[in-house]
Parts: C-alpha cells; structure tokens; sequence
C-alpha cells in the first residue's frame, strides 16, 4: 500500500512539512516559542539542557539536536541559542546542514537581544515557509516510513490487546520493508530471558542483555533499589500485580520479528527492521528519542490514558480500554476495546491500527496535534548540571 508524502534531499520521506524551530539550550526555549508562535507552519522543540552539564552529556544533546533536525517530517530547521552555552553550537549547526536541508541559527548574544532574535527568526522562517509551501508530494511505499512503538498508563488490557495488536502491525511494516523502533528498557529487565534471545545475530542479543544490566546498575547506584521500586510502581486496581506481567504485556507490542542493532540515545536509526533504543520510559525524553532516530510517526498505547504528542512527529494514540476512549475522548485517536466484548480478534484489531497509520501519514491530525500537546518535550542525560 502506498501513501503520499515529501521527499526529502537524502532520500527520506515526511508525512508532515513543518518548519522547526529547535532550541539549543534551556536559556533559548522562550526564543524557540516565540519565533514559532509567529509563524503559520513552524513548531518549536525545547527541552532544559545543553549548558553547564558534563562533557559526556553534552555529547548526547548535541547527537540528539543533529539527529532531529535530519527527521523527515521537517522541511528545514532554524537552530535557536542564547550565544553562551556550553555546546557546541556551531558544529550542530554544521552538522544538520550535511542533511541537504534548509538551516539557519539565531542567537540572542549576536543578534542584540531578545526582541531582534524574534523578528530575524520570524524573518527566515517566512523564507522557509513559503519554500516549504511548495513542495508537491510524492508516491512512497510502506519500505519508507519508520513507526516508533510506545506505551503509557498501561492497564491489564495494555498486555492483552493494544500491545499485541501493534505488535502485529510492527510485523506487518517490516514485512513490507518498512522500519518499526521500540525502548523503554527499564519496562522489559523482567522479560530479559525472552527479549534478549530476539538479537538477529549473538552479538545483539550481547548487546541487549549489556543494555540491561547497565540500566539496573545505573538505577541500582542512584540510591534506589530497581526491585523493590518498580513493584512500588504497580497498580493492582487497574489489573497489573506483577513486574513479570507488565514486562511481558511490553515486549508484546514489538511483534515476533528479530532485533537488528540496539542504538545510544539520540542516534539515528540505519537498519531497516526492528530496532531498539536505549530510552526510559517517561514519554517526554522517550518522545525525543524515537523522533531523533527518524520516526515520522509513533502509536502509543495506553491503558488509563496518555495525551503526550511531540511537535513535529504525529503520535497515534490507541486504547482497548473502554472507559478510557470515552472518558478521554478528546486525547485518544483509536478504541479498539471492541475485542474484549468478542466482537473483534486481534487480527481485525490490528487491521483497525493498520488503516490509521494510513489515514494518518497521508495527512490525517492526530488529538495531540489537534490539541497541540506537546510543548514541553525532554532530552535524556544522566550527569549532574554543575
């Protein structure tokens, strides 16, 4: 099945057109909401990072700044700064424009403050609107699109039926050479037997089982104990009991195909297929993540309810709880809660998923973009801002 999408200069396809406007630094985050808020077409990134943090963090800021300007549903990217930080502004800049597409950088320092930062970045961003606005859109295939797998405020119903229909449509893309991107590594250490064997070679089952033991120690060393913390975690009222039940219900939603590299934080994905990310769970910095790596869209699973979405990445929100799709009925995009009557299997479940992500990449809004959910996003570190 093919849908309709824009080309960009290294081959990849959007299935949005935006202009985005990415702040460096947690100093610049009003400059990037300001130039975007003037601009018909332009969403803003922001996150609190990029200055006083330690080498090996920055390193991660700067990969993840570079990786989402090269994501396909951006047509061209203003990079957005206060002029002092402690990134590397200039080589990010660099960097993004090997993309082939449109980039420019705004700094309050150079521009002469705040009030001529605004007007240059609303000035630029008209020039890139209006080429944006050109662009015709072309044929692609399901080979071209590269869907992020999520869950959040997952139930008893999240293990049952969302996450395994997904998992069923994750087969199902990369089956018709498509790319599907999964993580939440701290969701899935009580399932380590079964997911550590899915590696296409031995060498990334090593690498998932070494991805798993340093995210216990990295929570074991930060006075908590991984145990005792996560069954604290756990709901008995909305039906999950168990670490093992909430594991395995999560790796449901990854299908049955075989894991082909696992990937740093920020990084861009080149493997066709199922991969895996080193991101937490929290949706914020687990947005970031899986739009960094190239994702044009993402399905988000959720039991209770999750209105998270993320500025220039649609995130198809899907429930089999019932209660929820209609207490929540402005957040959430699909109820397939009709299998838990016996009226749908998950095959026909997954045949709903299937059909969205169509609707959706040829232009469909999801509710989160509807209701612009997504102005405060996060990029993962793990050192202390000195």
């Amino acid at each position: 099945m093919s849908f309709l999408g824009f080309r960009r200069p290294d081959n990849s396809i959007g299935i949005r057109n935006y202009l985005g406007v990415i702040s460096c630094s947690v100093c610049a985050n009003e400059l990037a909401l300001r130039i975007a808020g003037n601009l018909n077409g332009a969403v803003a990134f922001t996150h609190n990072q990029g200055c006083c943090q330690l080498n090996e963090d920055l390193k991660i800021v700067s990969r993840t700044l570079v990786s989402l300007a090269y994501n396909p549903n951006l047509f061209g990217v203003i990079f957005v700064s206060l002029g002092c930080e402690n990134i590397d502004v200039d080589n990010i800049v660099y960097l993004a424009k090997q993309s082939g597409k449109p980039v420019a950088l705004i700094s309050i320092w150079a521009e002469g403050g705040l009030t001529l930062s605004v007007s240059q970045g609303v000035f630029i961003g008209q020039k890139m609107i209006s080429e944006a606005s050109r662009i015709k859109r072309v044929e692609a295939s399901i080979a071209d699109l590269m869907i992020g797998l999520k869950c959040g405020a997952s139930d008893s119903t999240s293990g049952l039926i969302s996450n395994p229909s997904i998992g069923i449509v994750s087969d199902r893309i990369i089956e018709r050479g498509g790319t599907t991107v999964f993580g939440e590594v701290s969701e899935f250490i009580y399932a380590e037997n079964l997911i550590s064997k899915r590696g296409e070679t031995e060498e990334v089952c090593e690498d998932i089982r070494n991805l798993i033991i340093r995210t216990k120690d990295r929570i074991n060393k930060n006075d908590s104990n991984y145990n005792k913390d996560q069954k604290a975690l756990l709901n008995h009222d909305i039906g999950l009991t168990t670490i093992e039940e909430r594991a395995l219900g999560f790796i449901s939603k990854c299908g049955n195909q075989k894991i082909k590299k696992v990937y740093r934080y920020g990084e861009r994905i080149t493997e066709k297929g199922l991969n895996l990310i080193d991101f937490p769970g929290r949706e914020p910095e687990a947005l970031t993540a899986l739009a960094a790596a190239g994702c044009q869209l993402i399905l988000l699973t959720t039991g209770i309810g999750d209105p998270h979405g993320f500025p220039f990445v649609p995130v198809l929100k899907i429930t089999s709880n019932e209660k929820t799709a209609y207490r929540l009925e402005d957040c959430i995009d699909l109820n397939i809660s009709y299998v838990t009557e016996g009226l749908y299997d998950l095959t026909q479940s997954s045949n709903l998923i299937y059909n969205e992500i169509i609707n959706v990449v040829n232009g469909r809004m999801t509710k989160s973009e509807i209701n612009r959910y997504h102005s405060f996003m996060g990029i993962l570190t793990n050192g202390l801002v000195v």
